[in-house]
């Protein structure tokens, strides 16, 4: 039984009305020496109260989406989702092979876990595609790509509970507000270490993971244009920080990146706003904010505006209100998908070399 299943969520409630029930039916009934009778009533106050935390643990947990599973909640941050092809443990080949098998997952997406052979780790990568993929009409197109990074606490698979994040873009693309393109949820703790999406050594090299391993892996199995005009990257609050370090730092990879709510910009080694301060990327930035948004209030993006150097530059977009939660950030992705799908190439026929790409 799922960590985030409404099953488990009814279980906890029926187990907490009967620890209830029995306290009243049975308080007046305790035997025994008086030591007894107390510590049994004792007793009985803890079980309703432990019962009673745990279930509002767990609605919390199924509104925001902190943990999306019981290996997310208890530390394997790589096994959110059912079964997927997982790497072998061979050594690194020549020429590495990025062909990974992607199985249904859930609303759309598929999974797998993915073997990065550049930054000698491993995680979940979640993708959707288009409806327009696999039409007929389509068949020789290739698509731009979006990477969408969770934060932290969370995986790739919070996305799926904290809002149906493909639903959204293809709203936009319905509307005529968004071209076509396929989204890539990774992890960025494949070694369950914050880096902050940095390399860092001796613990994780998770900007290698993001730029090299997953592009390429996302390159080899489906239909996408090449980077960097055919590549975003976005991501809500430690992803959003993770976007602006990544667009700023790697604009050979994305030429655009989108901050929904990030963490402060100024923390960390090659922060993004000390790139902001120190480089000159070719990349066009967006940081959304709201208002009532304490973790993440609108003067990060004053920073980062303030410090960019042309040709960057930065676009930014405010809410009136709403906190740093699943249904803030929900409301931020509709604009947001609009603004990357308006500064990444459209879908188009492209003469790459041969693919295994389906």
């Amino acid at each position: 039984m799922g960590l985030t299943s409404i099953w488990f969520a009814v279980v906890l409630i029926v187990v907490t009305v009967g620890a209830v029930a029995a306290a009243v039916a049975l308080w007046s009934r305790v035997r025994g020496p008086r030591a007894l009778r107390v510590a049994s009533r004792i007793g009985m106050i803890v079980l309703c109260q432990v019962t009673a935390v745990v279930v509002v643990m767990v609605a919390i947990n199924n509104q925001y989406g902190f943990y999306a599973s019981w290996d997310d909640l208890l530390g394997d941050a790589n096994s959110g989702g059912r079964p997927t092809a997982t790497p072998t443990a061979s050594p690194t080949p020549a020429v590495p092979d990025y062909v990974v098998k992607f199985t249904p997952y859930s609303q759309g997406f598929e999974g797998a876990t993915v073997r990065g052979w550049a930054s000698g780790t491993k995680g979940d990568v979640i993708v959707w595609l288009p409806p327009q993929y696999t039409k007929k009409e389509f068949a020789h197109t290739r698509f731009p790509v979006i990477e969408v990074l969770h934060g932290i606490p969370g995986t790739p698979h919070s996305f799926l509970r904290g809002m149906r994040l493909g639903q959204i873009l293809e709203d936009q693309i319905s509307a005529g507000r968004a071209e076509p393109a396929i989204l890539v949820l990774p992890t960025i703790t494949p070694d369950r270490v914050n880096t902050g999406c940095a390399d860092v050594p001796g613990k994780s090299r998770v900007a290698t993971w993001l730029t090299k391993d997953v592009v390429r892996t996302v390159n080899r199995n489906f239909r996408t244009l090449p980077a960097p005009r055919g590549w975003a990257v976005m991501g809500i609050s430690t992803g959003g920080y993770c976007a602006a370090r990544l667009a700023l730092e790697h604009p050979d990879t994305f030429a655009a990146g989108a901050a929904l709510a990030p963490d402060n910009p100024a923390d960390g080694v090659r922060s993004p706003l000390w790139l902001a301060h120190n480089t000159r990327p070719d990349v066009q930035l967006l940081v959304e904010s709201s208002l009532q948004d304490p973790e993440s209030p609108p003067k990060f993006a004053d920073w980062i505006t303030a410090a960019v150097q042309p040709p960057a530059t930065v676009t930014t977009m405010r809410i009136a209100d709403g906190g740093h939660n699943w249904k803030t950030w929900g409301r931020m992705f509709p604009d947001a998908f609009t603004w990357v799908s308006g500064r990444i190439e459209a879908p188009r026929a492209v003469p790459l070399a041969p693919s295994a790409a389906p």
